[in-house]
């Protein structure tokens, strides 16, 4: 059963290594595709130098300079003006308005309008009076747009014209952008060819691109496989997340609790666990792994300071993790919490058992009688022997043989509350004795 969950945890979270921006920032509610677009849309067109040449005439050198002089100023809607003025002109030539059109496209981008600036650039291509290596030059930005657009197919189709027109194998950018596509279009295989082209090409891994192969990886279960990379991950970038997660999740699965929980101390140390399940989580982790305190110490904090969510479950953590501690004093305020808060008399009945290691009896008693008026409780014969114990203690013999009886009613019990019972008649029958001794010497006297 623990594989199963952590084999879906694993799945889930792979999706995640693209819904966390690089700023690794909280989890953001998107898919990973829209993610990738994100990451496409941060890599903006970059524009090429404008610089005058027989080609370009002085008039439209001067026009395309203002132009960009304005949008180095923000001033993208003025921009649009002097480019426009040579698109409308007659005097100017077919290269010229190619290269205004060309630059109305980095005036779209700027503004953040991708469609307009992926209409720009086909317009700009499509005159058919620019340089082959500026028109691959705007191929490779539209197919970086078309992802960004969600229009993955057709970014597939522009990277491969771009591929195909080059002379030598480009280097690692173009191969780990056509992982992107192919992974956004569920093509995992290929997805992974392409990032590990990518990854072969430079001296150091980039932190997407191990997003990009660990995602392939683990949507196809081969978790041994992710193992080292992740580990490998969580040296290079400490600080994610994800990774942690990732990695906790994998050790996990094989069977490595160990080595499961070390990670995930990993991520509390670092202060990544920050909600009230997350905190909680690591708490019930510190209490299976025979550190109780640290338990206690992680949900008193978290419960104090509005962290961990006051429920009837934390608050039993809370005592169960004092009690492991023997910390039996302190487990009493978060028992009577959860005690409130539950419609069964369970945790009165726990309650009771912490008065009673302090010898608090009539704590206990009270405690008992209000477990077994709320009922519900796993075995209820128990309760009414502790019961008769309580009052067994307090010297109220009538009523503990009462509560004794009780118990005896279950086959499991009877014996010890039987025995019990023996104990107080003989304890009676000795006081008769004595009160009849003392009677009859005060008489003979």
């Amino acid at each position: 059963m623990k594989q199963k969950q952590s084999a879906s945890l694993i799945l889930a979270l792979s999706v995640s290594l693209f819904v966390l921006a690089p700023a690794f920032g909280p989890l953001a509610q998107m898919s990973g595709s829209a993610a990738m677009a994100q990451e496409a849309k941060k890599e903006k067109p970059k524009k090429p130098k404008t610089r005058r040449s027989e080609v370009l005439g002085k008039t439209a050198f001067r026009l395309i300079e203002k132009a960009q002089e304005l949008m180095a100023e923000d001033k993208y809607d003025e921009a649009f003006a002097p480019l426009q003025q040579i698109i409308d002109g007659t005097k100017f030539k077919p290269y010229e308005k190619a290269v205004a059109m060309q630059t109305i496209g980095f005036v779209h981008a700027g503004k953040g309008n991708y469609p307009a600036t992926i209409n720009a650039f086909e317009r700009a291509i499509q005159t058919g009076d620019l340089p082959q290596g500026i028109v691959l030059s705007l191929t490779y930005n539209l197919a970086q747009l078309n992802l960004a657009d969600q229009k993955p197919k057709k970014a597939l189709v522009l990277m491969q014209q771009w591929f195909d027109a080059q002379d030598d194998e480009p280097g690692a950018d173009p191969f780990a952008l056509k992982a992107q596509i192919h992974i956004i279009l569920d093509e995992l295989r290929l997805a992974e060819q392409a990032i590990r082209k990518a990854m072969s090409k430079a001296e150091e891994p980039k932190q997407q691109w191990t997003r990009i192969l660990l995602s392939v990886l683990l949507q196809e279960e081969r978790y041994q496989e992710a193992r080292p990379i992740l580990e490998d991950a969580v040296e290079r970038w400490p600080g994610v997340k994800v990774f942690w997660q990732q990695l906790a999740a994998i050790y996990y699965d094989a069977g490595d609790e160990k080595l499961g929980f070390v990670a995930q101390r990993a991520m509390h140390i670092q202060g990544m666990l920050t909600s009230s399940e997350e905190l909680s989580s690591i708490a019930q982790l510190y209490l299976y792994h025979d550190v109780p305190i640290k338990a206690a110490e992680i949900l008193q904090t978290g419960l104090d300071n509005g962290a961990i969510k006051k429920t009837e479950k934390n608050y039993e953590l809370l005592a169960q993790s004092y009690m492991h501690a023997r910390e039996w004093g302190e487990s009493i305020v978060p028992l009577s919490r959860a005690a409130e808060m539950s419609d069964k008399g369970k945790f009165y009945a726990q309650l009771a058992q912490s008065y009673m290691q302090d010898e608090e009896w009539r704590k206990a008693e009270k405690a008992l009688v209000q477990a077994l008026k709320k009922g519900g409780l796993d075995n209820e014969a128990d309760s009414w022997l502790l019961l008769g114990i309580a009052r067994f203690r307090l010297e109220e013999f009538d009523d503990a043989i009462k509560a004794f009886r009780k118990a005896g009613d279950d086959d499991d019990v009877a014996k010890d509350a039987f025995r019990w019972i023996r104990s107080i008649e003989r304890r009676l029958a000795a006081k008769r004795r004595d009160a009849e001794q003392s009677k009859a010497a005060a008489g003979n006297g």
